[in-house]
């Protein structure tokens, strides 16, 4: 499978580039290669691709609106909109925990802090940041595309990629609310289960959906039954406790 792979010069481009399996094709874009902004551009680089992995954004959640405009909304468009007139048959979109982040707040989901009420990925839509928001607004452009324009789309809410591909820590949490501290480590995704995650978006029988991509850790609060029933994906690591 040829597939064109957007933002490859972040962290989870690089974790892509060191481990994504010999069954693809990948074509590397960076912002020099093709700006988001740029429809035309992308457009060429779409050119052949079987399928685009869209990973390029500002993912700066405590960024400001006009931070995010032109990366985040414009850019979610004219990325589907260069891979529909390309021809790509498939759009795996980086979403984010943050599309749906405040149901983080929720205490009463968190009453057994080992076993917290699980969200799934058809739960309201809860953006905990402008950030957030602009990842839900991407799922939309998604589904409209799968279903107007039959492009097969896969948004993925990934969780906490660290840079070094080991679990948070006490100290990771230091400077966090005391609620965040208790509960964003069982967001943690590895490096090894962001590049299978991937890989099964790209190659699952599946025309829409959204997923959840985090290891399955303890204390974990995003379900993974979407990822075993519309992916075929089991996370192999996780946190055993939180530390």
């Amino acid at each position: 499978m040829r597939v064109t792979i957007t933002g490859s010069d972040g962290l989870i481009g690089g974790i892509l580039r060191s481990g994504l399996s010999d069954r693809f094709e990948p074509r590397w874009l960076s912002r020099s290669d093709a700006d988001l902004m740029d429809l035309a551009a992308l457009e060429r680089g779409f050119a052949g691709s079987d399928a685009v992995v869209l990973l390029a954004a500002n993912a700066d959640n405590n960024a400001s609106w006009d931070q995010l405009l032109d990366a985040n909304v414009i850019g979610a468009y004219n990325a589907f909109e260069a891979a529909r007139r390309a021809g790509v048959a498939r759009v795996v979109f980086a979403s984010s925990n943050h599309a749906v982040g405040m149901h983080m707040w929720d205490d009463d989901r968190f009453a057994d802090a080992a076993h917290p009420v699980e969200v799934t990925s058809d739960a309201q839509v809860r953006p905990d940041s402008l950030y957030g928001a602009t990842k839900a607004w991407g799922e939309a452009v998604a589904r409209l595309y799968a279903e107007q324009h039959g492009i097969a789309a896969v948004c993925l809410r990934i969780g906490w990629v660290t840079k070094d591909g080991r679990p948070p820590s006490s100290t990771d949490m230091r400077s966090e609310p005391p609620h965040v501290a208790r509960r964003a480590p069982g967001m943690w995704l590895s490096h090894r289960d962001c590049v299978s995650l991937v890989e099964a978006a790209l190659a699952a029988d599946v025309t829409f959906a959204i997923v959840n991509g985090v290891s399955d850790n303890a204390g974990r609060w995003f379900s993974l039954d979407e990822g075993r029933r519309k992916l075929g994906w089991q996370p192999v690591d996780g946190t055993p406790e939180w530390r």
